[in-house]
């Protein structure tokens, strides 16, 4: 963490120059150290009780040294957002991606309500580097122009800012791919929320000699920056459910590859529309599964346990453990009544033990018979692909079920930290911590790796591709299967 002291007193004293008469007290409003110092035990002591993710990555000593750093730290007021930026730093080293630090209600609602300033162009970064990939308003003569680089953005370095950003995306293990597709997707918004929004902006462009020449123009205010998309729109011709986050379509006229777009695993239809699927592809003796999970951040434990059900030649078990049986600090937080229910509906469904003070409940997943689909599954994965997306991905992989296409996912191959997630309110600044449960064990899988699934066919945008909003993933599906 050394790496962002240095330019800590920097950011804390940026924020939002051009804006600051107009800010609501709830985005100036300082804490005290003593009670910035009271919310950080408070968080500590949390985490120590229950966080299953404690051990795992890193050691319970390191992580206690890290919270005193913090605490020996605190000798200035700050606020909301400065303290919050620093809790987020630290609860980075946890390398859990179901962990969370997030602004109190009432700093969300008054940033809802204020319009801020945003750059008119959308940068886009791509391997370390930095590139403009268009502009808001199209028709005007623009002053930066797509393809240039940046070097610098308000003064600051693309490496340092990028550096900064990527700690504040939650990714489990030692994942970067998350950590590098959340910063291209949302760079301009983590950019300017982290080092301020001055109403004339300033670019260093990288010119074709290679050296730099400074651009300087307008910001514009809004609640919200623009939509941009990397994508081309979704294609009329695919199905759509209507409460399961999933579309389909062919891609052959012989109907021998279907494409499958799982974009989550949270809905309450998804057994139905599964029949429908594996029943259409048994009817048309359908050769090929293309399963997308790109983009897809998990959900329901039972939805991918449904999915897996249709896809795998063996039964597996898939495991939970947690360390409590209650939840601790319990006036700063809800839902004990949720996590009992939770507990007692693992048991049911599964084989539950204890061991010491740990309990342990395994649900095994049974093949089906009916509709079971034989033929190949090639998944689509990206660094967006998470929690339910990765025990789905993990136990294809770990039986050689499928063939992988994309980035390494953001979650874990052995498993995550999720299950049920509370969120605890800190008393003084009340900004709020989401917390996981549960460990989610994925059984197969003994060793602790702190990476992703891997790609078997890795895929890497260049500038290009975005330009013309190519699908390379799909591209090398069509190839190995020789689809034209």
């Amino acid at each position: 963490m050394n790496l962002f002291r240095c330019f800590f007193l920097f950011l804390c004293g940026i924020g939002t120059q051009s804006l600051i008469a107009q800010l609501p007290p709830a985005l100036t409003k300082k804490y005290a150290p003593a009670v910035l110092r009271e919310d950080v035990k408070l968080m500590q002591s949390i985490y120590f009780a229950m966080h299953p993710a404690i051990g795992i990555y890193e050691t319970r000593s390191k992580l206690d040294g890290l919270f005193s750093n913090l605490l020996n730290q605190l000798n200035d007021s700050l606020t909301e957002k400065q303290f919050r930026i620093r809790l987020k730093l630290l609860a980075d080293e946890l390398h859990c991606g179901h962990t969370e630090v997030i602004l109190s209600s009432q700093y969300q609602k008054a940033i809802r309500q204020l319009k801020v300033n945003y750059s008119p162009y959308y940068f886009l970064p791509i391997n370390n580097r930095l590139f403009v990939i268009g502009s808001i308003d199209k028709k005007k003569d623009t002053l930066l122009k797509q393809g240039q680089e940046i070097s610098r953005l308000n003064g600051i370095k693309i490496d340092t800012s990028f550096g900064l950003i990527r700690k504040m995306i939650s990714t489990d293990g030692y994942i970067k791919s998350g950590k590098d597709l959340f910063l291209q997707l949302g760079f301009s918004a983590y950019h300017l929320s982290l080092f301020g929004r001055p109403d004339t902006m300033v670019a260093e462009v990288i010119t074709a000699n290679q050296s730099t020449s400074l651009v300087k123009f307008k910001s514009f205010r809004s609640k919200d920056i623009p939509p941009f998309s990397l994508r081309k729109s979704e294609d009329s011709l695919y199905k759509k459910y209507r409460r399961a986050a999933m579309s389909f379509r062919y891609l052959d006229s012989n109907q021998t590859t279907l494409h499958l777009r799982i974009h989550s695993f949270s809905g309450s239809r998804y057994g139905k529309a599964y029949r429908r699927i594996f029943k259409r592809l048994a009817k048309n003796n359908t050769k090929n599964l293309v399963i997308d999970l790109r983009n897809n951040g998990g959900g329901s434990l039972t939805n991918s346990y449904r999915l897996l059900s249709y896809l795998l030649n063996a039964p597996a078990q898939q495991t939970l453990k947690t360390g409590i049986r209650r939840y601790p600090f319990k006036k700063y937080t809800k839902g004990q009544y949720l996590f009992r229910l939770t507990r007692f509906g693992l048991s049911v469904i599964g084989k539950h033990r204890r061991v010491n003070d740990t309990d342990f409940y395994t649900y095994t997943i049974n093949p089906r018979s009916k509709n079971h689909f034989n033929g190949k599954v090639m998944v689509l994965i990206n660094g967006a692909s998470f929690s339910a997306s990765c025990l789905v991905s993990a136990y294809l992989k770990y039986q050689q079920r499928a063939t992988f296409i994309g980035q390494e996912t953001s979650g874990a191959y052995e498993g995550c930290n999720a299950g049920i997630t509370p969120f605890y309110t800190l008393p003084n600044t009340k900004i709020k911590l989401r917390v996981p449960a549960f460990r989610v064990m994925h059984d197969p899988v003994l060793t602790t790796t702190g990476h992703g699934i891997l790609p078997d066919y890795p895929i890497q945008y260049e500038l290009n591709d975005f330009i013309a909003k190519r699908n390379l993933e799909l591209e090398k599906v069509k190839q190995l299967l020789n689809i034209r």
